[in-house]
């Protein structure tokens, strides 16, 4: 499963992120999962109920958005949201296009509840 390896990698960048920043216990993971990235949300969501609890809590959460598609046609320069994965560009016409985002996994941002209080702080 693909999805596993994924998860995988994503909680060992998670858990050096929680050694820079000193320790704290892992609220959130926001992750982007783009349409053209061969992630299947339900079983990187399952994946990572599985395994997050093992390294992190189980309140911790992962919050998975799934990007579209999006190109840049190389003719007119026009940016547009790929639609039923037609690789064209609508103002020219023109078939060729570089994607600019939808193909890719990346991590957001972490949530880390810090294990450190502080003192003398007004509000």
């Amino acid at each position: 499963m693909h999805e596993r390896s994924l998860v995988q990698n994503l909680l060992r960048q998670v858990e050096q992120i929680v050694v820079e920043q000193g320790g704290g216990q892992v609220a959130e993971i926001r992750v982007q999962a783009g349409d053209l990235s061969g992630v299947e949300p339900l079983l990187f969501q399952m994946a990572f109920n599985d395994m997050a609890p093992a390294v992190f809590s189980a309140e911790c959460q992962l919050v998975l958005e799934v990007v579209p598609v999006t190109a840049v046609c190389c003719q007119c320069d026009h940016e547009f949201e790929i639609v039923d994965f037609l690789f064209r560009c609508p103002a020219c016409q023109a078939g060729s296009v570089q994607v600019i985002q939808g193909d890719e996994v990346k991590l957001i941002s972490v949530t880390i509840n810090s294990n450190h209080s502080v003192e003398g702080v007004a509000s």
